[in-house]
């Protein structure tokens, strides 16, 4: 492989692979339900109160 040709891969392929990862991370995050998302709010609301007692 020449010098150019390691270049291009290395300047096309890296922000390919990137944006593939990213992509993949975004479509396999999990989604919280009502429920979670109402216990977190409960969890964050508690830790407030106890930063300012």
């Amino acid at each position: 492989m020449s010098g150019n040709s390691l270049w291009l891969l290395v300047v096309a392929g890296g922000p390919l692979l990137l944006a593939v990862l990213i992509a993949y991370a975004l479509l396999t995050q999990r989604r919280r339900g009502p429920a979670e998302r109402r216990e977190g709010e409960r969890a964050t609301e508690r830790l407030y109160q106890e930063k300012n007692d």
